[in-house]
């Protein structure tokens, strides 16, 4: 009897672990923790195999955009931290500079700043301290680097 009973708690551990399985392919996890950015397909919609259904912006992946003139150019570095305001923010931020452009480019003709730019800047990307916070496209005021930063 004890036999027989170890085989019967065997045979539902496997039962178990194929329903687990089957589980996670129909109703798979988000690889990492992220805000929907689209959906593509909704409940009771058909989607074809190895199709998205959803577009997922994980929040190690925002980052701020932003160009700096080519006279202030030598203060941007990887790895600096720049601060930013946006509307709607109820503090300032931070964020760690993660790419700098090697080229210049001509300004784009929409820049969300209350200055004039001079017609040559790099493109600088950063990443926000705190990224769960920021809409993706939200307007952002960074405040220039000093010498002394």
């Amino acid at each position: 009897a004890i036999s027989q009973a170890e085989q019967q708690a065997v045979q539902a551990e496997g039962g178990l672990s194929e329903a687990e399985a089957r589980l996670g392919q129909l109703s798979p996890t988000a690889p990492a923790a992220a805000r929907v950015e689209e959906i593509f397909y909704r409940p009771g919609e058909w989607a074809a195999a190895n199709t998205p259904v959803l577009a997922l912006l994980p929040d190690s992946e925002v980052k701020l955009v932003f160009f700096v003139p080519e006279a202030e150019m030598a203060l941007y570095r990887p790895g600096r931290t720049v601060r930013f305001t946006c509307d709607g923010c109820a503090a300032p931020g931070s964020a760690r500079i993660s790419w700098v452009s090697p080229r210049p480019e001509f300004t784009p003709p929409i820049l969300y700043s209350k200055g004039s730019r001079d017609r040559l800047v790099y493109r600088v990307e950063a990443r926000p301290a705190n990224a769960a916070t920021l809409n993706p496209g939200l307007p952002v005021d960074v405040a220039p680097l000093g010498a002394d930063q």
